[in-house]
């Protein structure tokens, strides 16, 4: 695999940024996007304006809207997430839409008709035949995305509101924070028949979860947050937010330590990333993100980066930092640091960017 170069260029100096809202109708100036890194933009709720963003870190390039360039049409309401299947097909999963969308990872062009689901959340491909997509405000459910057919071909019942996932061993660790409710709960489901073989019992609302480098569960849970339902909606009850180490085959939590309250969360989102050696934690909570050794963790004194973003995820080739500050009326900031913090390159995305998935060379 060839590593990408860490580059030091100011935003003034990359190359070419569009407006990030799908909306635009500008024609891109590259029609490849088989490698590169995909930026998930939610867009603004209930204005059907969420997108995807291509990033060229050999050249510094953003595009923006690729979606919309290459279909004529806005990817939906609320992005929330995207995935790749081999080096040929992207997932785009659109949550206020209900669908999941399915494009060429070359030219962004779908490749079939959008497949309906309710409230789905994450995509994760289990084998060269299957995917799971995860879905549901209330109960849960895991999606078999078929994908020959481009189908639902069945689901398997999981907890609340379920999350995002990870797979060890053949087996997928799915979180279940709740939803509009909330659970304690990861779902282990066996991949050879598609059963649910055992429930862990985690810290309130686990919200992600990461795989280090000895193959245990990073779970981050981000507490349960009880509010009034009339303004000014105050705060009545919270619990700790949890980060949570887990051996897969027991289930046994091997550490954990209190990343703050539910309440912390009330704008912020609950993410954590590992370095491509798995030997490095990291986490974001809402005054930066956090670093600690998994092999030996405790929680840090100070974030490695300050500030208040949306969104993180690592590039596996460099260890780069990828953080997102959000604005849900106009074009957000995509902002990436080495591993030790220090400022690399930045620059504008679409509307509410929330992560970054890589496809390096």
């Amino acid at each position: 695999m060839m590593r990408h170069k860490k580059l030091l260029l100011p935003a003034s100096l990359l190359a070419t940024i569009f407006s990030g809202c799908e909306q635009d109708n500008i024609k891109p100036l590259i029609t490849d996007y088989s490698r590169g890194i995909y930026i998930v933009n939610e867009g603004s709720f209930q204005s059907n304006n969420g997108s995807i963003s291509h990033f060229d870190s050999f050249t510094g390039s953003i595009t923006n809207g690729i979606f919309e360039a290459a279909n004529g049409r806005a990817v939906g309401d609320v992005v929330q997430s995207f995935a790749i299947v081999g080096d040929t097909t992207g997932y785009i999963v659109v949550n206020g839409s209900a669908k999941l969308e399915i494009v060429s990872l070359k030219s962004f062009e779908c490749i079939a008709e959008p497949i309906p689901v309710t409230y789905p959340r994450y995509f994760l491909p289990v084998n060269d035949e299957t995917g799971y997509l995860t879905g549901g405000s209330m109960q849960g459910y895991v999606y078999l995305i078929d994908l020959k057919a481009y189908e639902v071909s069945d689901s398997i019942r999981v907890g609340y509101g379920p999350e995002n996932m990870a797979m060890v061993n053949g087996l997928v660790y799915v979180v279940n924070s709740g939803g509009w409710s909330a659970d304690s709960t990861i779902s282990v489901i066996d991949v050879t028949d598609h059963t649910v073989t055992d429930t862990i019992r985690v810290g309130k609302v686990p919200a992600d979860i990461a795989i280090d480098a000895s193959h245990n569960l990073w779970v981050y849970c981000k507490g349960q947050a009880v509010y009034n339902w009339e303004p000014p909606y105050n705060l009545i009850s919270e619990t700790e937010a949890m980060l949570q180490k887990i051996e897969p085959a027991s289930g046994n939590i091997l550490w954990q330590g209190k990343a703050g309250m539910a309440g912390d969360y009330t704008a912020s989102t609950p993410r954590i990333a590992v370095s491509p050696d798995g030997g490095n934690i990291f986490y974001l909570r809402p005054e930066g993100v956090y670093k600690m050794d998994a092999a030996n963790p405790a929680i840090p004194g100070s974030p490695v980066i300050s500030g208040n973003y949306y969104g993180l995820d690592i590039n596996p080739a460099d260890g780069n930092i990828f953080v997102f500050e959000a604005s849900f009326t106009g074009n957000g900031m995509m902002k990436i640091f080495d591993e030790n913090g220090n400022p690399v390159t930045e620059g504008a995305v679409g509307i509410a960017p929330n992560g970054a998935v890589f496809h390096n060379d």
